[in-house]
């Protein structure tokens, strides 16, 4: 069996190493300075991310938005007369149907 090194009492062996508060010259620690919660310090990470990702974007001409919103209302336009045509033929047959 080990033995215990000169100048200590009890067993000594299978037991933790005592926790040390202040460094090596003796002096104890400064306090931290208080920080936001961890989801507050991500959430304001996050936001910064953004802001410095918005400075990088190509933000379209006014010429280019509105051609686009043009084709958009063209395109939706055409897409909702076509399923108006459509429920109004599926209407007329399921009428034709259960008429019958």
């Amino acid at each position: 069996m080990a033995r215990a090194p000169e100048g200590t009492t009890g067993p000594v062996i299978g037991k933790p190493a005592k926790a040390v508060t202040g460094d090596r010259s003796g002096r104890l620690r400064a306090p931290q300075a208080r920080r936001l919660p961890p989801f507050a310090d991500t959430a304001a990470r996050f936001l910064r991310d953004v802001r410095a990702e918005l400075t990088r974007v190509a933000w379209p001409d006014r010429q280019v938005v509105i051609a686009s919103s043009v084709v958009v209302v063209f395109v939706l336009v055409v897409t909702s007369l076509y399923l108006a045509a459509c429920d109004f033929v599926f209407a007329k047959v399921f009428e034709q149907v259960l008429s019958h």
